[in-house]
This record gives C-alpha cells, structure tokens and sequence, in this order.
C-alpha cells in the first residue's frame, strides 16, 4: 500500500497519505492535498491538523496483518495519528492530542499489493 486517501467523516476528500516503499515495520509517509479538497475542508479542523504548516515527511509504523494493515505516526503538532484499512481497502483515520480527536473515513484506491 503506497497512498491513502483520508476523508472527513462527512466523507468530504481532504488529503492523501503517501508511503514510501519498500515496505517495512517502518516507513516514511507524507500528507498531501486532495485534488478534490474545498477551501472549506482545507479550513477546516481537519484539514488545521492534517496540514498544520508545511509539508513534513513523518517516520510512522506499517503492520499489515490478517484483519488488515495499521499505520501510525505523531506529525510535527504533537498529533497522533492511525489510520486503520480492512482488507476491503476501506477503513477509518483518527488523530489524537490529549483529550482532543478527530476521526473520518479512509481506503486505499491502489490496494494493498501481496
């Protein structure tokens, strides 16, 4: 799996999460700006964390198991990130700092490659 594509759980595009290859327990992984992203999600809370300032690449974890994969980073604001896929390709994101969350819809357009 090399890209994900995060949602707001109004399902409105935001960003997508790009992941480099090989795969490993551990991985480098990007946000980038929806093509499809409006100026009001990009405003947004969510987009306030998914974007907090410039475009920084994060070391996060890769487990890819029976139930799906798992990935998890903490960006450069302190927000923890994990972002779960099944193996349908579908899944959800949340980001956590403290007692503050968000959460939305995720999946991978690409799959998760054997």
């Amino acid at each position: 799996m090399n890209m994900i594509v995060l949602m707001t759980a109004a399902g409105a595009p935001l960003a997508m999460l790009g992941l480099s290859t090989p795969v490993t327990p551990q991985r480098s992984c990007i946000f980038m700006v929806h093509p499809q992203v409006t100026s009001a999600v990009f405003e947004s809370k969510e987009g306030k964390i998914v974007f907090p300032d410039r475009p920084t690449e994060y070391p996060c974890s890769y487990a890819r198991g029976k139930g799906g994969t798992e990935i998890a980073f903490t960006n450069q604001n302190g927000w923890r990130f994990e972002v779960r896929i099944d193996k349908a390709d579908e899944g959800t994101w949340k980001a956590s700092l403290a007692d503050d969350a968000v959460s939305g819809r995720a999946f991978s357009p690409f799959g998760d490659s054997k």
